[in-house]
C-alpha cells in the first residue's frame, strides 16, 4: 500500500511539472504584453509550488504557499479568460485552456495523493503484528536466547516497520520525493 501510494505521488509531481511546462510554452502563442504578464504569473506559481514541497514536514507552511500557488493560478485564469473575450483567434483559447485547466486541476490530485496515508488501524495492526511476534519469539526458549537471532529480528522489523512509514510520508525521511521534485525545480530554466 505504501509503495503504490509512493510511486503514485512520485508520477504526479512529473504530471504537474509536464502540465505547468506545456502553459509555459503555450504562452508564446500570446502577444507580448499578454505573454509578458502571464509568465511572470507562472514563474511565481512554480516557485510557490517548489516551496509547498520544498518546506518539508511544516504543514503550515505548505498549506500557505499551497493557498498562494491557487491564488496566482487564478490570476492566470483570469487573464486568459479576459483575453480569449477580446480575441477573435479561438486557436490560442482552444491550444491555453485545456493546458492551464490540466495545470490547475493536477494540483488538487497532488494534494489529496500527499495527505492519504496508510489508515490508522491498519499502522496499529502492524505493531500488534510486532508486539505479538516479539512474545512469540521470547515465549519459544524462554530459558535459552539466542541474542543473534533476537537482535536480528528486532532489526530486521524495525527497518521493515520504519521503511513502510517512511515510504507512506515521504515530506520528510530517508525515502523522499527530492529525484521527482527536481523536475518540478528545472521549469525554472523555462524563464531565463
Amino acid at each position: 500500500m505504501s509503495n503504490s501510494r509512493f510511486d503514485n505521488r512520485r508520477e504526479l509531481i512529473i504530471e504537474e511539472s509536464n502540465d505547468i511546462g506545456t502553459v509555459v510554452l503555450r504562452t508564446d502563442i500570446y502577444p507580448d504584453s499578454v505573454r509578458q504578464l502571464l509568465r511572470t504569473h507562472l514563474k511565481e506559481y512554480v516557485e510557490q509550488r517548489i516551496i509547498v514541497y520544498e518546506v518539508g514536514m511544516n504543514m503550515n507552511q505548505a498549506t500557505i504557499h499551497y493557498l498562494k500557488a491557487d491564488s496566482v493560478g487564478k490570476a492566470i485564469w483570469s487573464t486568459v479568460a479576459n483575453y480569449a473575450g477580446v480575441d477573435a483567434t479561438t486557436t490560442r483559447t482552444a491550444e491555453m485552456i485545456p493546458a492551464l485547466n490540466a495545470m490547475i486541476d493536477i494540483t488538487t490530485t497532488r494534494r489529496a495523493a500527499g495527505e492519504a496515508t496508510i489508515p490508522d488501524a491498519i499502522m496499529y495492526f502492524l505493531f500488534l503484528l510486532c508486539i505479538a511476534s516479539a512474545f512469540l519469539l521470547g515465549y519459544d526458549k524462554p530459558n535459552k536466547i539466542d541474542w543473534v537471532v533476537v537482535i536480528g529480528f528486532g532489526v530486521m522489523l524495525s527497518l521493515t516497520v520504519y521503511a513502510i512509514i517512511d515510504l507512506d510520508r515521504p515530506r520528510g525521511g530517508l525515502i523522499n520525493m527530492d529525484t521527482p521534485h527536481q523536475k518540478m525545480v528545472e521549469l525554472r530554466d523555462l524563464f531565463k
